[in-house]
């Protein structure tokens, strides 16, 4: 089976803001499903139900298994239902070498409910157990910082994310606009030119 972690951004939060999650590759399955439905932000029943049927298999590793665990849980975010998306990370939590990517994924929910304590917590704590994908926990603790009301700190974070990964390039320019658009963004924040 093909396993490989990746991070993928596209989560949508409140509408218009996106999260990082993380989300792991699993070999031809309805766990691959699950996979695929989590990459590309489902939120239909169906989705939900093809990784509890993953889930259910007798037939996937224990990383897998993990690894479908957290994938349902990023469905439930993306569904709004961060509390049911927390039960799958809990357990998802268990497997040693799924932490990083479940600490990420539970911060993004703790975002969801407003925890943004919470969040930062998660995502130093994705952080100190060597998430592969930094910039993704970057960019996700620009955004606590910017729901905090601390708008230089989340644009120095959002800027680190995308000097380590310039795919982002796009989300730090919507942030930009929409800061500029509410009057939070300072002449200070604007990025320095290469």
């Amino acid at each position: 089976m093909l396993k490989k972690f990746i991070t993928f951004s596209f989560l949508f939060f409140f509408g218009s803001n996106n999260l990082n999650a993380a989300i792991t590759v699993i070999g031809s399955s309805d766990a691959l499903i699950c996979y695929k439905h989590a990459k590309y932000g489902y939120t239909n029943q169906a989705s939900v139900f093809t990784c509890l049927k993953a889930i259910s298999e007798n037939t996937i590793s224990k990383k897998d298994l993990a690894a479908t665990r957290v994938n349902l849980g990023i469905i439930y975010n993306n569904k709004s239902k961060p509390r049911m998306a927390l039960e799958q990370f809990e357990i998802a939590f268990k497997n040693e070498s799924m932490r990083a990517e479940v600490l990420l994924n539970q911060g993004n929910s703790l975002l969801l409910l407003k925890d943004y304590y919470g969040a930062l917590e998660k995502y130093q704590a994705s952080y100190d157990n060597n998430l592969e994908d930094i910039s993704a926990i970057y960019f996700n603790k620009g955004m606590a910082h910017e729901y905090l009301g601390n708008i230089d700190e989340a644009v120095r974070l959002y800027k680190k994310a995308v000097t380590l990964n310039p795919s982002l390039i796009d989300y730090f320019e919507n942030k930009r606009r929409k800061l500029k658009e509410a009057g939070l963004w300072k002449a200070s924040n604007e990025r320095e030119k290469s």
